[in-house]
């Protein structure tokens, strides 16, 4: 018979990766811009809060703790190798799901922003990624990188009007 607190940690691993694999695969994915690598990336963090969770350990928020075990992982992927250039990732990882003039236009947009975001310093990517493409709060965005939700909001706002800068 399972005990109770690991039926718990199974349940709660279970839960958090069917609302969170998806957002942890694009945080992974904005960061090395390889489909590829993000999915691995993805799938080892899950693998190593499974691991934490087994050995007992106890994982307040997980949210915060996945997002912390991806960002790692993805440092120490871009030390052990340079990603692909941006270029490249825009050749192959804005399809059009669609033939429409709209799935194209959304499409272009896309590739776009991608392109804008790879030119801005790495602490405002960061925080503009972490806001609008992974949908966490500025509080959130600070607890996850250690600052305050005052620096953070600073920090995107900042990257905001960068990103306007360049696409004028």
């Amino acid at each position: 018979m399972a005990k109770p607190e690991f039926a718990a940690n199974h349940e709660a691993f279970l839960k958090a990766y069917d609302e969170q694999s998806d957002a942890i695969f694009r945080h992974c994915y904005f960061r090395c811009y390889d489909r590829e690598k993000a999915q691995e990336l993805m799938q080892e963090t899950f693998m190593r809060t499974w691991e934490r969770l087994v050995a007992g350990e106890k994982i307040e928020n997980i949210r915060a703790f996945l997002y912390r075990v991806a960002g790692n992982l993805v440092i120490d992927h871009a030390r052990k190798k340079k990603s692909d250039s941006l270029e490249a990732m825009t050749d192959f990882g804005f399809e059009p799901v669609g033939t429409g003039a709209a799935q194209i236009e959304d499409a272009v947009e896309a590739s776009r922003v991608v392109a804008l975001l790879g030119r801005l310093d790495e602490k405002y990517r960061e925080a503009v990624s972490l806001r609008y493409i992974d949908g966490l709060s500025p509080k959130e965005i600070g607890a996850l990188l250690g600052e305050s939700e005052n620096a953070v909001s600073v920090r995107i706002h900042r990257g905001l009007a960068l990103l306007r800068e360049q696409a004028s």
